[in-house]
C-alpha cells in the first residue's frame, strides 16, 4: 500500500473526572498502488471501483468518571470513483462497545433517485419533493411519508382548492376527472400512511416507503408532465390525410 504519513498530532484535554487523549495521523495515497475497493457510487448508480485519495486516523482514549476507559478510533477517508470521478468521504468510528461502531458516507448513498421530470412541477411542490428525497437518503422512514402526504395535499389544493378534508378533496378530484375512482382509493391509502407516520409514529418498511413514493410520483407525473407531453406530441404529429373525393364520370 502506498501510504505515507503526512502529519501526526497529539492532544490531551481533561476535566474533573474526565480525561481524553487524542492522536491524529494523516496519510495520503500518492502511489500507483493506492488502495482500490468497491463501494456504491451515486452517479454510476451501482458499486464501482474507488481509489482512496487520503486518510486520517484519530485515536482517542476517554477516561470515564468511574474506573475504566473507552478507546475510540475514527478513520476518515476520501474515495474517488474510478469511473465518473465523483468523490465521497467515509467516516468509520470503532470503539470498545460494538453497538456504538458506525460507518457513514458524505454525501450519503442515494436510496431513491429523484425523477428527471420533477422540474416540471410547481416550484413550491418541487422544493418539498427535493426535501423528501434528501430525507430518504438519510435513511428516514417517517419524515418522507409526511412529506408525501404534504405533496398530495398540495396537488389537491392546486387542482380543486382547499375544500375540506382529504377525503372530500379526493372526491372532488375524481368528480373533475383528474383521477379515476381506482386512483382515489390508491391515493387514500398513501395519505393514510402519511397520517400514521405523523400522528401515530408509524415507521413503514422500506418497500412500503417505495410503494408510497411510486404512488406520489405517478400522480405528479400524470397531472404536471403527461399533459404537456401530449400537447407537444399533438403539435409534432402530422395530421391524418383527408380522403380523396371520388370523381364523377
Amino acid at each position: 500500500m502506498g501510504t505515507t504519513s503526512a502529519e501526526s498530532l497529539a492532544r490531551t484535554t481533561g476535566t474533573a473526572g474526565h480525561h481524553s487523549e487524542r492522536t491524529i495521523h494523516a496519510m495520503a495515497d500518492d502511489s500507483a498502488e493506492a488502495t482500490i475497493e468497491r463501494i456504491h457510487c451515486n452517479v454510476c448508480r451501482q458499486r464501482t471501483r474507488h481509489q482512496r485519495l487520503c486518510k486520517t486516523v484519530d485515536t482517542e482514549t476517554e477516561e470515564l468518571v468511574g474506573p475504566g476507559s473507552i478507546d475510540w478510533v475514527t478513520t476518515q477517508e476520501a474515495l474517488q470513483c474510478c469511473g465518473c470521478g465523483m468523490a465521497v468521504l467515509r467516516r468509520t468510528v470503532v470503539c470498545d462497545i460494538d453497538e456504538w461502531n458506525t460507518v457513514q458516507y458524505f454525501p450519503p448513498g442515494v436510496s431513491r433517485h429523484p425523477p428527471s421530470w420533477r422540474r416540471e412541477c410547481p416550484t413550491d411542490m418541487r422544493d418539498v419533493l427535493d426535501e423528501v428525497y434528501r430525507s430518504l437518503d438519510a435513511n428516514n422512514r417517517r419524515l418522507p411519508m409526511m412529506g408525501a402526504r404534504t405533496l398530495i395535499d398540495m396537488l389537491m389544493v392546486d387542482e380543486v382548492g382547499d375544500v375540506g378534508t382529504f377525503t372530500e378533496k379526493l372526491k372532488k378530484l375524481e368528480g373533475l376527472g383528474v383521477i379515476s375512482s381506482r386512483n382515489r382509493e390508491v391515493l387514500a391509502v398513501a395519505l393514510d400512511v402519511g397520517n400514521a407516520a405523523a400522528h401515530r409514529g408509524h415507521a413503514p418498511k422500506a418497500d412500503e416507503v417505495n410503494a408510497v413514493m411510486d404512488i406520489v410520483e405517478n400522480l405528479l407525473h400524470a397531472v404536471y408532465v403527461l399533459p404537456k407531453m401530449a400537447e407537444n406530441l399533438k403539435k409534432t404529429t402530422p395530421p391524418r390525410p383527408r380522403p380523396r373525393k371520388k370523381s364523377t364520370p
